[in-house]
């Protein structure tokens, strides 16, 4: 008897033992996931980041080469380097967002996808102070959608959130790094460039990674990835999502009325409004900001404060969204805007549902020969052949030549002289007439900009020609930017 009890304590411990030893792991396994939530956020975002790559003009000073036409001056060269970056596709429609600096002077810009696809970009807009460019590639088959980010739009960052930088440094494609961000509101001043209101972050960015998405640990682009110390380890910077907001539409409306010369005439915001009476009000809203007067958007019935839901039929969240959808209409062609106006009897009144429908127009071209006088107090022409001859290769026929300064002026205060040829405005070289008025035309009164200029002196036996640059703030003119002027 004691035998077969023995007997049944042994088998007993032996299935005991048998169970626990055919348990499957998966239990133990189920105590940590593998995928971590930063896994998620770069699988979400990986195929919408972009390598960029090309050709970009470098210009060199060459001392060591002159002829008669270059007596005592240097001669500029430019030459061709290879450059590097990363962006992001900011629209299915391929729009990608990147830094200005990565693309400056690019003479060809291809972008390459994750899955080492390459499509040859256009720029579309640039902006050199908030260091944002906007470019577009168009797909291979008619139709296709590219894969896109997404946005935080909810404006609040917090020092010590987990952040990851996806980028191109040096050439290692979609590299994923990880940091937290260690302040805000950053200033810096690189290159001779200086950079305001910056995320730094501790993620690891290389040069390669500039252009390329910021993203929280929910894989929502917070900012772009800009700069770093090279001297330092773990100091990054990236420029936060709300200037992106900002400047992006700001380009995009200013290449829309001045580049592809669409008479639209009103501007719109991204908008929180203070009171939330319903659920749907909670987001950011597109708000109109101003409307030119005389412009089409006048004489549709656009009106300041209006709040745009959606562009012929497509709902829109943000002001970018819309200038996208501006952007992909010609002159000619019919748009229609939903909007919600609000009311005029009192707060509490629900607001007003209607459509909007206009026709684009073409804009009149800007009248630089005005607006130079006007804004700067200087009268200009065009540069003669034979004057140009006087500044060797650094003047062409066409250019853009000050034949007068009207005393008490900006640009007779700044010291520009009769006989200096006008180069550049705010870095943008304007080669003739037709180009400065488009610049000028963006600019608005007591607005400080940026002119350089080109002189010569005559030393006797020979001219010499020297480049200045000249900071002054325009005044206002007195009629329309587009009006005729007698001189």
């Amino acid at each position: 008897m004691n035998m077969k009890r023995m007997y049944r304590y042994v088998s007993v411990l032996s299935l005991l033992w048998l169970s626990t030893a055919l348990v499957p792991t998966a239990q133990a396994q189920a105590k940590y996931s593998r995928r971590p939530p930063v896994v998620e956020a770069f699988e979400k975002n990986k195929d919408a980041v972009v390598s960029i790559t090309g050709k970009q003009l470098v210009r060199q000073m060459d001392p060591f080469f002159w002829d008669f036409d270059d007596w005592f001056s240097f001669r500029p060269k430019f030459r061709e380097t290879p450059f590097l970056g990363s962006g992001f596709l900011l629209d299915e429609r391929g729009y990608v967002v990147t830094n200005a600096h990565v693309v400056e002077e690019a003479t060809e810009i291809i972008v390459v996808m994750s899955d080492q696809q390459e499509y040859q970009a256009k720029k579309i807009a640039a902006n050199r102070t908030a260091d944002l460019a906007l470019l577009k590639i168009e797909p291979k088959i008619p139709g296709k959608k590219f894969p896109k980010v997404t946005l935080w739009l909810v404006l609040e960052l917090w020092i010590g959130e987990t952040v990851l930088a996806i980028g191109n440094p040096y050439g290692y494609q979609h590299t994923l790094t990880e940091g937290i961000i260690s302040a805000r509101h950053r200033n810096l001043e690189i290159e001779k460039r200086t950079f305001e209101d910056l995320i730094q972050i501790s993620a690891p960015i290389n040069p390669g990674n500039s252009g390329g998405p910021l993203i929280n640990i929910n894989g929502e682009v917070i900012g772009v990835n800009t700069a770093i110390r090279r001297a330092a380890q773990g100091i990054g910077f990236a420029i936060p999502i709300e200037q992106l907001c900002q400047e992006v539409p700001k380009m995009l409306g200013v290449q829309i009325e001045t580049q592809l010369r669409v008479d639209f005439g009103a501007k719109v915001v991204d908008s929180f409004p203070k009171e939330t009476p319903t659920a749907a009000d909670t987001i950011k809203q597109v708000k109109v900001a101003t409307v030119r007067a005389e412009s089409a958007a006048t004489k549709a019935g656009l009106k300041k404060d209006d709040i745009v839901t959606a562009v012929n039929g497509k709902p829109i969240q943000s002001a970018i969204d819309f200038y996208l959808e501006l952007l992909e209409h010609k002159i000619g062609s019919q748009i229609s805007f939903a909007i919600r106006r609000p009311s005029s009897t009192g707060i509490g009144i629900p607001t007003r549902q209607q459509t909007i429908t206009m026709a684009l127009k073409a804009r009149p071209k800007p009248n630089a020969t005005y607006l130079a006088k006007e804004l700067l107090g200087i009268k200009i022409t065009s540069l003669s052949k034979r004057a140009a001859a006087n500044f060797g290769r650094l003047a062409q026929e066409g250019n853009i030549q000050v034949e007068s300064v009207e005393w008490s002026s900006p640009a007779h205060n700044a010291g520009i002289e009769k006989g200096d040829i006008l180069v550049a405005v705010d870095n943008t070289i304007v080669k003739d007439k037709e180009e400065l008025g488009y610049k000028l035309e963006t600019l608005e009164p007591g607005q400080l900009v940026t002119l350089t200029l080109s002189r010569a002196r005559d030393q006797g036996w020979v001219i010499e020609v020297v480049q200045y640059e000249r900071t002054l703030r325009t005044r206002s003119p007195q009629k329309s930017k587009t009006d005729p002027i007698n001189l």
